[in-house]
């Protein structure tokens, strides 16, 4: 999912509404993927989930390893000639430790979509006054953004992109580029050699 359909997606109903002192009573419109973008918020935003996603996968690696393990044993102590319930035994195991580890990984994946909605909405909630305020500086008292579905038209001067990204920089929300870190390997579910034939099913 890209940053911009991100945003789209958690910030759709990012309208603030100021009161009813204001002078016009009109709309601004508020290009929010590009402020994110001006502010260094969308590579920090995916630096971070980069990052969380990375740690996920060592614990699942490490999950993973000892799952394997376990169904090692299993075959080790059924012996080179197993018997017909020592088989069945086996391939019921290794569906066990591979249902066991998919259940872990849907986890890891809800952490990770949790954690990118708590990012953009921290991002919107510090926003939210900043674009307000660049708004009621010139007359308007309602902030709608260029997101899906879009603004029809609009007049350029309503538009308080650029003076919403200059008030959150001086207000200290630019962030520096982060550092990108490396790719982790995925991990993938536990196999035991004895359980070959399960092994198409047991994956995902």
């Amino acid at each position: 999912m890209t940053m911009k359909t991100l945003l789209a997606t958690t910030l759709a109903a990012f309208v603030v509404v100021g009161s009813a002192m204001a002078q016009s009573g009109g709309v601004a419109v508020l290009d929010i993927d590009q402020v994110a973008r001006d502010l260094g918020v969308e590579e920090n935003v995916r630096v971070e989930l980069l990052t969380m996603q990375n740690n996920l996968n060592a614990e699942l690696q490490k999950t993973q390893a000892s799952l394997q393990n376990q169904m090692v044993g299993v075959e080790k102590a059924a012996g080179e000639n197993p018997s017909e319930e020592q088989r069945r035994q086996i391939v019921a195991t290794n569906q066990q430790l591979n249902s066991e580890f998919n259940r872990l990984k849907s986890q890891a994946q809800q952490s990770l979509a949790q954690e990118r909605v708590r990012l953009i909405n921290e991002f919107r909630i510090q926003l939210e006054p900043i674009a307000l305020e660049a708004a009621r500086a010139k007359g308007l008292d309602v902030v709608l953004m260029k997101v899906t579905p879009p603004v029809f038209t609009y007049s350029n001067e309503v538009d308080i992109t650029a003076d919403t990204t200059k008030a959150a920089i001086d207000a200290g929300m630019k962030i520096d580029p982060p550092a990108a870190p490396a790719q982790a390997t995925p991990a993938t579910p536990a196999e035991g050699e004895g359980a070959s034939e399960e092994k198409g099913k047991a994956k995902e």
